[in-house]
């Protein structure tokens, strides 16, 4: 079996053990931030007391619980196949970003039930600039860290780095709201904003979320891939003018991984080796078109 990767035009063709480092680095400097950020919320939320604080320090724990799991997650999905799990360990990303899912929705169910508490009874909120300057750095940071992520993304496809970025997005906005909610509180004494601020993030977060419960879902079914793409393997398929049709095409993807099989239909007087070559050149080509495929073809004499 040859593998041709000469075709570094896709975003996510990285050989495997420059992908896993890649993916190793940026979760343990997203474990480092989110440490560092929880301890800054923290250290403002004892001396200002606001929920929307309060929201942003809860989801800077959850961070940190969820890179923990990612890290681990990532490891263990990069492990080559081995006797026991013949195709590779891939749908431990699918597993993560499940259990993903499960923590965002629960911390952002409880924020909410604060926010609720807050818009009944009033919110106190005392020194608000202290919150301001750790937000700001806040802010900062995790910019920073988010960027770094959508370049891992494009250039590695995983799915872990996708959710966890999507959450780390989520704390900019609440960084931006809070500073905001702060503001109001700090100059104009408004301060029902902060708890309706808090619920509006919670909602966002909740509704972003949902894509990577979805996704997760899906490859755990073994969901068959998007129409597009079959179209594109079909297309592959009839520019072989030798390959006469095809049947039981099945698909798949674990984690970042496609799984794709079918059975070629091929004229019976073909010798063995043109049969051979022909379905060897379409197997190459699929892999062109998805890095890291795992293709079974079959022939058929017709």
């Amino acid at each position: 079996m040859v593998h041709s990767h000469s075709h570094h035009h896709h975003a996510h063709t990285l050989p495997q053990a420059g992908r896993n480092r890649m993916l190793r680095m940026v979760t343990i400097a997203a474990i480092v931030l989110s440490v560092a950020l929880m301890l800054l919320k923290l250290g403002a939320w004892t001396m200002t007391h606001a929920t929307s604080l309060l929201s942003s320090l809860a989801e800077s724990m959850a961070d940190i619980l969820m890179s923990w799991v990612n890290y681990f997650a990532i490891r263990y999905a990069s492990k080559p196949a081995d006797d026991d799990h013949r195709f590779g360990h891939n749908s431990m990303e699918d597993i993560a970003g499940l259990f993903q899912f499960a923590v965002i929705c629960g911390s952002m169910l409880f924020i909410a039930a604060q926010a609720l508490e807050d818009v009944i009874h009033g919110s106190s909120i005392r020194e608000p600039q202290y919150g301001i300057w750790v937000m700001i750095i806040s802010l900062v940071v995790t910019t920073v860290l988010v960027i770094y992520q959508r370049y891992v993304f494009k250039r590695t496809g995983s799915l872990i780095i996708k959710a966890d970025s999507l959450h780390y997005v989520g704390d900019i906005l609440t960084c931006l709201a809070i500073i905001a909610s702060l503001l109001a509180a700090y100059i104009f004494e408004i301060y029902w904003l902060d708890p309706i601020l808090a619920l509006g993030i919670a909602a966002f977060i909740i509704m972003e979320a949902r894509h990577i419960g979805l996704r997760a879902f899906n490859n755990l079914m073994d969901h068959e891939m998007a129409d597009d793409e079959k179209t594109r393997i079909i297309e592959a398929l009839q520019s072989f003018p030798d390959i006469r049709g095809h049947h039981n095409l099945k698909t798949r993807y674990s984690g970042a991984k496609p799984f794709i099989q079918m059975h070629l239909e091929l004229n019976k007087d073909l010798t063995f080796l043109q049969a051979h070559d022909i379905t060897e050149a379409l197997e190459q080509k699929l892999q062109s078109m998805f890095p890291d495929a795992d293709v079974i073809l079959h022939q058929d004499p017709v």
